[in-house]
């Protein structure tokens, strides 16, 4: 998986960051002194000249002038700078540029100027190489930092790689290094170990559950049938021989997707499912809840829908909140809609408190009000399930009031024969 910002990324850039911060700071401060020897020099250096050029004028000797600097008094002074105040100025004189020094002095008015031409150009060269080495500067800060970032994230990447394979505890790198890579191994070895402590276990339970639970419930049904077999005279009790073996088939069947519902989902086949038949399969298994309530169900859908899922694990999904559905409803209707993309299950009943409605699908929550009724599994177990297979499921609130559950398939759905709404 490539990572969009990378830990090599941030360092390589905070590499660049602080050579260009260091870099501007010492090109400021170069230039800065530049300007400043600029000023302490040439300016000082011409007004002692002035000083000297004045008073040798004074006393009508004869004035030597050095190379590159003239002396100006009065109308002699060009006429860039006849008109300028009195102190330094930077003029071009003869398209060349010249630092020149005016003085009023006894009535008489007195100019040195100065090429700069050859200075400019060695100032020039200065500010080249600085620009140069600054530009080094941030490319020898991005190599530095690329180099640096290699080093210290492949130890990290290294471990990341070994964790993502799932290589053994005692095979994870850096072990015994003394710093925080090493320590971070260590951690990781550690949750490793609890992890796979903690998966034995409960493959050890999911197994003995389906051992020791598989085996009491067919003795059920296979006693169940026998009673049926020999009631056949007596109505009442073949009735609730009847009931037996259906509970025990029904309970051997949810042990069944629970055992699914603890492998990975990887592992699992998910043949094409009849919605509508999971679905008619629930109604009819709960719809005991509903004798002696004035409460109507319906289902529409108008077409055979199938989904890639396991029967089993669409089964516990869907029975929960159909029985959830039926169970607090007292009076209305309960109606299921299924289309090729999503199961809509909406009752008329008391519907969810706000006060649980945060926490709905977290294990062990239910209304106190109906405290009595149920664990607080089931719809836990929903939440799981859709996890499972791919599924989201969703609480809504109807304008009507009561509850309103749905469930969005992962997959394409494929309509069938169109099939007349049911109702029960």
């Amino acid at each position: 998986m490539k990572i969009k910002h990378s830990l090599k990324k941030k360092i390589t850039r905070i590499f660049v960051l602080l050579a260009f911060v260091l870099a501007s700071f010492f090109t400021f401060v170069s230039y800065t002194a530049v300007e400043y020897i600029e000023g302490q020099l040439i300016d000082g250096y011409m007004e002692k000249l002035a000083g000297s050029l004045i008073a040798h004028h004074k006393q009508n000797q004869k004035v030597e002038v050095p190379p590159d600097t003239a002396f100006y008094v009065n109308d002699e002074i060009p006429g860039e700078l006849k008109s300028a105040s009195a102190g330094i100025h930077q003029v071009w004189i003869d398209k060349r540029e010249m630092q020149a020094l005016l003085i009023d002095e006894d009535g008489n008015r007195y100019a040195v100027t100065h090429d700069m031409s050859e200075f400019e150009q060695t100032e020039s060269a200065i500010f080249t190489i600085l620009g140069i080495g600054f530009i080094c500067s941030l490319l020898l800060a991005a190599i530095l930092g690329v180099a640096t970032a290699r080093r210290i994230i492949s130890p990290v990447s290294d471990l990341a790689n070994a964790v993502k394979s799932n290589a053994s505890s005692s095979k994870l790198p850096a072990l015994n290094d003394d710093d925080e890579i090493g320590l971070l191994a260590r951690a990781f070895a550690r949750r490793t170990d609890e992890l796979q402590r903690y998966l034995t276990r409960e493959r050890l339970f999911t197994g003995d559950v389906s051992h020791e639970l598989r085996t009491p419930l067919t003795v059920m049904m296979g006693a169940a049938e026998m009673l049926q077999a020999q009631l056949g005279d007596n109505p009442r009790q073949l009735a609730a021989a009847e009931r037996i073996r259906r509970v025990a088939a029904e309970t051997s069947e949810r042990v069944s997707a629970l055992l699914l519902l603890s492998r990975s989902p990887e592992l699992l086949d998910a043949p094409k499912t009849s919605m509508n038949s999971i679905i008619q399969a629930e109604i009819e298994r709960y719809q005991y809840l509903l004798f002696g309530k004035h409460v109507e169900c319906n289902v529409y859908a108008h077409d055979e829908i199938w989904i890639d899922v396991r029967p089993e694990l669409a089964g516990i999904a869907i029975g929960n909140l159909i029985r959830n559905a039926f169970q607090h409803t007292e009076t209305g209707s309960v109606s299921v809609r299924l289309s090729p993309k999503k199961l809509v299950i909406e009752d008329t009943g008391s519907g969810i408190p706000p006060t649980v409605r945060a926490r709905l699908f977290e294990r062990f929550v239910q209304d106190e009000d109906n405290s009595t009724e149920g664990t607080g599994l089931g719809l836990s177990i929903v939440k799981r399930v859709a996890e499972h297979v791919g599924w989201t499921v969703v609480l809504e609130d109807p304008a009507t009031g009561g509850s309103r559950f749905v469930i969005s398939f992962a997959s394409e759905a494929s309509g069938r024969a169109p099939a007349d709404g049911l109702s029960a």
